[in-house]
């Protein structure tokens, strides 16, 4: 092989090095920090307890119905659960309750039920706020009468303390 060939060889094996090891420390740095999703919640508050379940994408509630029938006895709750994927630990300052299709925010302080706020959610963990149905119902429904919006349901968001905010991508139709 001539000398020009191996050193051409060479240069593009170690250029292939080089972005592979700059990928790398990108994905590395990228991994490290927190990474917050969330999920809607929605079921009955017992109390000490809460039965509930991920609201799907279709935005159908929980057959709360099928609950009170197996002796299940509360009021409705609609919550947020946020679960930390990343390395990182991260620190949430507030959730509140926003209207899909509106601009209204409820923003629970004495009602809100779960761990007090700000929390700090370590790596690999998750933590649940919940709020009335009611307060939702009613904060979509003022959405629709008094500011005429077309609002499609409620969906919860959490705020971080580093400014980003972490929504729910399910939408709970009311």
């Amino acid at each position: 092989m001539e000398p020009e060939s191996l050193a051409l060889l060479l240069a593009a094996v170690s250029l292939l090095v080089a972005g592979l090891s700059l990928g790398w420390q990108i994905a590395q740095w990228l991994l490290s920090a927190g990474r917050p999703r969330a999920s809607l919640q929605h079921g009955l508050w017992l109390g000490s307890a809460a039965i509930v379940g991920t609201v799907p994408s279709s935005g159908r509630a929980i057959d709360v119905a099928g609950l009170r029938r197996q002796g299940y006895d509360g009021p409705q709750v609609v919550g947020i659960q946020v679960t930390n994927h990343g390395r990182a630990p991260v620190t949430i300052d507030k959730v509140a309750v926003h209207t899909r299709g509106g601009v209204m925010t409820l923003v629970p302080l004495a009602e809100r039920i779960g761990p007090d706020l700000p929390y700090r959610l370590e790596p690999g963990t998750n933590a649940s706020w919940y709020v009335a149905a009611d307060d939702a119902v009613r904060l979509a429904t003022s959405a629709r009468e008094v500011l005429d919006e077309s609002v499609t349901g409620v969906y919860m968001v959490a705020q971080l303390a580093t400014g980003k905010a972490v929504e729910t991508p399910q939408t709970l139709r009311v």
